[in-house]
């Protein structure tokens, strides 16, 4: 999708959901769980001296927990009174510095005064122990510019009321002194660059002091630090030579205690700051010694947007690990929309100004797609509704050393325009990376996973390493969705039933190979290790509560691999009932794209037929619905008379009850030799080989190939592809 659209589409949302972003509905769309919760956008999580969990975020949110379960939004927001109301001052006049900057901006490039945007995004609060108070972190900015400012604000409560300190990181200035002697620029222009000169912005300062030369602002010179502008004197916020824009700051604390500062979004990639732990503002003098060669104005830069990640890459977030001795980097690739693929990345380092590096070994500033993928979008069969673009994240290492996330999301429940915070807890993996479990926190369960509890079907979603983005407005939010599947481990420590999607930007686009693979558990640490195919994964089994009504206890595992997909997986041990797949063929009738790897592979419509241990798994489990409506007479009746099957499937019976005899018909074939001229001889998921008693071979085909693409045959011509076709088809060839 063109990044024009990205934005107009994001903004829509942005706008939508300022009014409802303190709200929550009392019967959750969303959720089958009981548990409260806010829609918080960006949130950063962090514990209180007082022992409570906090969140805030972007529109001045805020919200409360003490267990990190229950969430309530405390009274506060843009609109309102809220935590950077002073008793003598609003909390536009409170930050009357950094919004100064913004405004005169809008003002300079003629937008009127019942227009001016006045924004305040993605809040990070951190506890200065030296300081003995609260520092608030915080950005102003205009939308869709790079036109932006960090501040600090400072109270002894985490509530607040937070007090305005300064403002010492400003993007999208410029150079008056390149602009005002080019002939070719327009008064305007000139004009412009006059008013958003760095001299009006806390640059100045570093100039004054010599930290900051002059001729080193005023150069041509791109391979010059400090020359952020270009021949005209204008920011650089794209390409070789970009510059970061100053939004997204989070704050965190070295091993030694040191204080840190990370920020950054699209343009310019992501950058670190070294704090003074004694004021919370950047240690200029460290940083000339520390990170010589470095801009010491904007940081050293730790991450590089480009093609790959189509110009994304924002909410940054870095913690340290005492446990594990790594600093994790975490980073949302994608964008805010529902549409648009929000999703969190991870990198390692020893460090806390890096290099980090992800599971693949590639450096977050290489120039290409990196990061170990946490998740995309998907659903699982106990969740109400699929979850679409997880992201802007933080991280908290709790007092116990329990690691865990937050985000925000989206629903294709109301079409992805609400959204909610979610926290979910990590786990640690052999090998150093931190995973995250899939279901929503909801307390801990304990119970020790034993190897004799592992093998069973389970529910498999794999991340893949690339974003899903809708290609078009008028696609389905199911184009976007992770393909989920059954595979079985079984008890020799093989993994069967795999499909590799990850050749599959979007579900339009679900080709799949089989693979093979391996599992083992270590029950002493907990750890578990698969190989899929040629790709490594490590990380744990563990039992979480699901989040269906009943908030089942449910083994699940989470590994990461190091293709920089996370794999993740729900045994299953519930019933599942068999749906109905609708054909969606393009103009041309088909209903499969070609493969972004340059192959055709099977059809996604091939859910009824993928190989047969898998039908028989479903039969086994449809049985549990059908047996006492399905017996032999039953059955004899169905293949004998066609015409009395088709009368089942157009009755208002549940349509499971339909599918489920014909995947009976289909795959039990064997067991109906008294009711049934014919026997399964073979199936592989695009037809099966019927043999009869005589002898002879005849075929049932239920995928058509035209012109290298797999179509469904919807032989009933119904636009669904359900019992009825393969009635039709029994029935012909009977």
């Amino acid at each position: 999708m063109k990044k024009t659209i990205s934005i107009l589409l994001s903004l829509i949302l942005l706008i939508s959901t300022l009014s409802q972003a303190f709200s929550a509905s009392a019967e959750d769309a969303y959720s089958y769980l009981s548990s409260s919760r806010v829609s918080l956008h960006d949130p950063s999580i962090v514990r209180a001296q007082n022992g409570k969990y906090y969140s805030v975020g972007s529109h001045l949110a805020m919200a409360q927990s003490d267990d990190l379960i229950n969430w309530h939004s405390l009274d506060s927001s843009m609109d309102a009174v809220n935590y950077l109301t002073l008793p003598n001052k609003t909390w536009k006049e409170n930050l009357a510095e950094p919004l100064k900057w913004t405004t005169d901006y809008q003002r300079a490039v003629g937008v009127s005064e019942e227009n001016i945007e006045y924004n305040c995004w993605a809040n990070d609060i951190i506890y200065n122990k030296t300081m003995k108070k609260y520092c608030l972190y915080g950005c102003c900015s205009v939308w869709g510019t790079v036109i932006s400012v960090i501040w600090l604000a400072v109270s002894d409560n985490i509530e607040g009321p937070y007090e305005y300190v300064d403002s010492f990181v400003y993007s999208g200035m410029t150079v008056y002194n390149k602009a005002k002697d080019k002939d070719y620029l327009s008064n305007e222009s000139k004009e412009y660059a006059r008013i958003m000169d760095y001299s009006n912005t806390n640059m100045q300062e570093l100039v004054d002091k010599l930290y900051i030369k002059t001729s080193s602002l005023e150069s041509t010179d791109y391979g010059d630090v400090y020359n952020f502008t270009d021949y005209n004197g204008y920011y650089l916020r794209f390409g070789a030579g970009e510059f970061p824009n100053a939004i997204d700051p989070t704050a965190f604390t070295d091993a030694s205690g040191n204080m840190w500062l990370v920020y950054g979004s699209y343009s310019g990639g992501c950058y670190v700051l070294r704090l003074n732990n004694s004021t919370g503002l950047p240690f200029y003098l460290n940083m000339s010694i520390t990170m010589r060669g470095s801009n010491i104005y904007f940081g050293k830069q730790i991450s590089k947007t480009n093609a790959e990640t189509e110009i994304t890459g924002e909410g940054p977030f870095i913690v340290y690990d005492s446990i594990s001795k790594y600093y994790y980097f975490f980073l949302t690739y994608g964008g805010l929309a529902a549409n648009d693929g929000y999703n969190i990345r991870e990198y390692r380092s020893k460090n806390p100004d890096g290099p980090y590096e992800d599971a693949a070994g590639n450096s977050a500033l290489d120039m290409k797609n990196t990061g170990l993928k946490l998740m995309g979008n998907y659903q699982f069969d106990c969740q109400k509704t699929a979850y679409l673009s997880g992201g802007h994240s933080s991280c908290l290492v709790d007092s116990d050393g329990s690691m865990y996330q937050a985000y925000h999301t989206r629903f294709t429940a109301d079409g992805g325009w609400g959204h909610q915070m979610r926290v979910h807890k990590m786990a640690r993996t052999s090998d150093g990376w931190a995973v995250l479990l899939p279901f929503e926190y909801q307390g801990n369960v304990n119970q020790s996973v034993n190897n004799a509890d592992i093998a069973g079907v389970y529910e498999y979603i794999d991340s893949t390493n690339i974003t899903q983005r809708k290609e078009s407005e008028a696609s389905p939010y199911e184009d976007i969705i992770l393909p989920k599947q059954y595979i079985n481990l079984n008890s020799d420590g093989t993994i069967s039933n795999i499909k590799d999607y990850s050749c599959s930007i979007t579900n339009t686009n679900t080709g799949y190979e089989e693979v093979s693979g391996t599992w083992s558990y270590n029950g002493s640490s907990a750890y578990a290790q698969f190989r899929v195919g040629d790709v490594n994964y490590n990380g744990v089994f563990t039992y979480q509560k699901d989040e269906s009504e009943q908030a089942n206890t449910v083994l699940t595992f989470s590994l990461a691999g190091d293709d920089n997909s996370t794999i993740w997986g729900v045994k299953h041990s519930h019933s599942y009932i068999p749906e109905t797949v609708l054909a969606t063929p393009n103009e041309k009738g088909y209903t499969h794209n070609e493969c972004k790897c340059g192959e055709y592979y099977n059809d996604a419509y091939t859910d009824y037929a993928s190989d047969s241990s898998t039908l028989t798994a479903i039969i086994n489990e449809a049985h549990t619905y059908s047996k006492a409506e399905y017996t032999a007479a039953s059955l004899l009746a169905l293949e004998n008379t066609a015409n009395s099957f088709l009368e089942l499937a157009n009755t208002n019976a549940p349509q499971y009850e339909y599918d489920s005899a014909v995947l009976e018909i289909m795959s039990a074939i064997n067991e109906l030799d008294s009711l049934s001229n014919y026997s399964l001889k073979s199936f592989n998921g695009i037809f099966a080989t019927l043999e009869n008693n005589n002898g002879s071979e005849t075929q049932l085909r239920f995928i058509d190939f035209i012109n290298g693409y797999c179509q469904v045959l919807d032989v009933v011509e119904d636009g669904v592809i359900n019992a009825k076709d393969f009635a039709y088809l029994l029935k012909n060839k009977s």
